[in-house]
């Protein structure tokens, strides 16, 4: 009974044209568009791909975003429009638009955005360091040169994720370390494996330390079940300061194995 109903309750292309119309007429640089449930995704973005640009559609989470359009079906809504409140409501066919405001989350640093200022280096033990050589879009280093550290577009847990991807090759540690990092109260950090075939073949446990000022804040993990892993981790003790950030990336097998992450300085 379901499989003949449901496309009777499927939004037309009509709907999309006349909730994508409420949008733009709305729209205002730096908000955020979301669908409900999240599976209708790609058809937002063939409707209002131009207003999600690529760090957007990758975004690590919608923290920093103080107004979220979302764009849903079914009853269903978005777990990211969490905080707010809906100031605007209409309703198109099977599709309701609804704009919720909030106060959005202060970012102080974006490690991705940031790339280039980091220094990237393979630690493989016994005191032996390798420095990664910056390219202008990428880190290359020498010990595993067809395998750069850049930032990139990857898929995680079936979803875009604008992230730094980070190869797993041999037993060296990644270290990725920024100097002088303005700090608020939280530092968040979001990690998840690439790419769902490699997911299927690999079974390596890619573990991320966190150290702050010498300081271990935590550790990540990502697995093939994992998905996308995001944790806020205390830097009140250096809030309003300047620190070395440093992230240690290392797997038990690196067979099938590239790390996504992306990190965010709040207060």
């Amino acid at each position: 009974m379901n499989a003949l109903l449901a496309p009777l309750n499927a939004p037309t292309n009509e709907d999309w044209r006349r909730a994508s119309t409420q949008v733009r007429r709305g729209f205002r640089p730096g908000d955020l568009i979301v669908a409900a449930p999240a599976w209708a995704d790609p058809l937002l973005r063939h409707h209002l791909g131009d207003l999600i640009p690529l760090p957007v559609a990758g975004r690590m989470d919608a923290a920093r975003y103080a107004r979220i359009w979302e764009i849903s079906q079914r009853g269903q809504g978005s777990p990211e429009v969490e905080g707010g409140t809906p100031t605007e409501t209409s309703r198109h066919g099977g599709l309701t638009v609804r704009l919720y405001e909030r106060k959005p989350a202060r970012v102080l640093f974006d490690f991705v955005a940031e790339w280039s200022q980091a220094t990237v280096t393979r630690d493989l033990g016994g005191g032996h360091v390798n420095f990664c050589n910056s390219m202008g879009d990428r880190f290359q280093c020498p010990d595993v040169p067809g395998s750069p550290i850049k930032p990139e577009l990857l898929e995680i847990d079936t979803s875009p994720r604008f992230v730094l991807g980070i190869p797993m090759v041999g037993s060296a540690a990644t270290v990725v370390e920024y100097d002088r990092v303005p700090l608020g109260r939280d530092l968040v950090v979001g990690v998840g494996l690439h790419n769902v075939w490699l997911r299927k073949a690999g079974k390596g446990i890619v573990t991320v330390r966190v150290v702050v000022a010498g300081r271990e804040v935590g550790r990540l993990q990502a697995g093939s079940m994992t998905g996308w892993t995001l944790r806020k981790l205390d830097t009140s003790f250096l809030a309003g300061q300047k620190a070395t950030v440093r992230f240690e990336v290392t797997t038990d097998d690196p067979r099938a194995r590239t790390l996504g992450l992306a990190a965010e300085a709040r207060q």
